[in-house]
């Protein structure tokens, strides 16, 4: 009798506990918290709009390479945190990883005849945000006495969920992934954290798996282009020049297979930009390279292949095995969709405020539905179900040109096809 009479005192304490909690943070709210709320919303707002309407001030009519430099030098000038989107939602420029999380203000403007998205946010935590903090801690409090105080009353009740966790602690070291259960609340959060926890270590198994896959994917290029020339080299016919020709490209190729091995050591790291070995490299240089590694092999499959370039005295700092990867995985899915038809590809290089822009067009169809245009550089993505490891080498691409600071995106062009655009920076 003791024990139940306890049991509803405890009860009624709580609930009488809950009630005041209650109605304290209604009053609160409605009385001071949201109209505070709401008026420093509303200034935060007109500061934001009044900075994106001087940035449109400042970029008025300048292409989109001048823009990023303007956005960029008002942000060093004036603070904040902005982001450039194209109409695709690829980022051109931010110095804020997550603008979703800020108070921040929105407009669309044009810039050479195609729409952009600039935001700008001034603030990342909003005022009042101690005052909310304190009622934070004061819920908590709250939240762990009242804890404390089901788990003496309801103890078999709690225990029981715990041990049912610990099982499936246990379980998972031997594979079986636990699932999220309905249990008394204070118990339930551990459960469903311990879910979210394994869900999320799934994800980076098959991100380590898709790393391994990727460095197949790019070892099998130039395994390819090995054996291509392994078997023209069985030739009898061969002269001597074409034999040494053809030994310098099978040794050339395997070095990079050498290489992609090597950096199979760092898969691990999530930053790729720890892995480049930089070089300082002319615009003609690699113009020339990619002139000796494409065009007799692309002229044997009846492929135009043209490299233009108004910049060659220009450099860049790069990763010279790293790029050559971004080209020859653009390269390689271009030839895959030409099937019986008569290729071009043409690589054209620029050079315009302080940025080297390189489009690589084809004329294999492009994409009818321009919505997949962002898409295909999302990982394992592909057009063809009949593959069974796919969509990783232009995925593979953008993880490359981002670490290099520059950025990548893809368009329909002119000669009915696709152009896979990148822009890094000159030096």
């Amino acid at each position: 009798m003791k024990i139940a009479k306890a049991k509803v005192l405890t009860l009624i304490f709580l609930g009488t506990l809950l009630i005041i909690n209650s109605l304290l943070l209604f009053s609160y709210y409605n009385f001071y918290l949201s109209d505070k709320i709401s008026s420093d919303l509303i200034t935060i707002r007109n500061q934001n709009n009044n900075n994106l309407y001087f940035i449109i001030n400042k970029i008025k009519n300048k292409d989109i390479i001048e823009t990023e430099d303007e956005v960029r030098k008002y942000v060093k000038d004036n603070g904040g945190y902005v982001s450039l989107k194209d109409r695709y939602g690829n980022i051109l420029y931010t110095n804020k990883k997550d603008m979703n999380k800020l108070f921040s203000s929105t407009i669309y403007i044009i810039i050479d005849n195609d729409e952009y998205e600039l935001t700008y946010s001034k603030l990342s935590i909003t005022p009042g945000m101690k005052v909310i903090r304190n009622f934070m801690v004061f819920e908590i409090v709250l939240l762990t006495v009242t804890i404390v105080t089901f788990f003496i009353l309801n103890s078999r009740q709690l225990i029981n969920p715990i041990e049912l966790t610990i099982k499936d602690i246990n379980d998972y070291k031997y594979g079986k992934i636990p699932v999220k259960r309905k249990m008394p609340k204070q118990v339930e959060q551990i459960q469903n954290t311990f879910v979210d926890m394994v869900d999320k270590l799934e994800i980076e198994k098959e991100y380590q798996n898709q790393i391994i896959a990727s460095i197949s994917h790019d070892i099998k290029t130039p395994l390819t282009s090995v054996i291509g020339y392994t078997d023209r080299l069985k030739n009898s016919k061969l002269d001597e020049e074409k034999k040494v020709k053809y030994i310098d490209k099978i040794y050339n190729q395997a070095l990079l297979m050498k290489s992609i091995l090597e950096e199979f050591d760092d898969y691990q790291s999530c930053n790729l930009k720890k892995t480049l070995k930089y070089k300082v490299m002319d615009i003609k240089t690699i113009k020339e390279s990619l002139i000796r590694d494409y065009e007799e092999e692309l002229k044997d499959k009846k492929i135009t292949f043209k490299v233009i370039s108004n910049c060659d005295d220009k450099k860049v700092k790069i990763d010279e095995v790293k790029i050559k990867r971004v080209f020859s995985n653009i390269i390689t899915n271009s030839v895959t969709h030409f099937k019986s038809r008569e290729g071009i590809i043409n690589v054209v290089i620029n050079y315009r405020a302080g940025k080297v822009k390189i489009e690589v067009a084809d004329n294999g169809g492009g994409i009818e539905d321009e919505k997949n245009l962002k898409k295909i550089f999302e990982p394992l993505y592909t057009s063809d179900p009949s593959r069974k490891i796919s969509g990783l080498g232009l995925s593979i691409c953008k993880q490359i040109i981002i670490a290099h600071d520059g950025c990548i995106y893809a368009k329909n062009n002119s000669i009915k096809g696709l152009s896979i655009i990148f822009i890094i920076p000159s030096c």
